[in-house]
């Protein structure tokens, strides 16, 4: 069972992905992040997904991106946490190196 059932590493602006990608627990590929901005509705929070070479991936479109765009404090007002494995979200050839 993983421990982020218990606990779900919670981080605000970009430079905790630099923490999240050197904890071997945190940094599976598939791991997803929640981008949180409580000023919008519930359940449309962003969601991008780590891949095999620790990259950063946008689920709804399957393109790279970049940690400082995505995570910053403009982008992210709220935070953003380490959710669960969702390798399902990441594009097609991601999946392939991973199986």
């Amino acid at each position: 069972m993983d421990n982020l059932d218990q606990l779900v590493p919670f981080y605000r602006g970009y430079e905790g992905f630099t923490e999240v990608i050197a904890n071997e627990r945190l940094a599976r590929p598939g791991r997803a992040i929640r981008v949180y901005n409580y000023s919008g509705h519930s359940g449309n929070e962003k969601l991008y997904v780590i891949g095999s070479n620790k990259q950063l991936f946008d689920s709804q479109t399957g393109s790279k991106v970049r940690p400082e765009d995505v995570l910053n404090r403009q982008i992210a007002p709220d935070g953003w946490s380490v959710e669960g494995l969702e390798i399902n979200l990441l594009p097609e050839e991601e999946i392939s190196k991973l199986l």
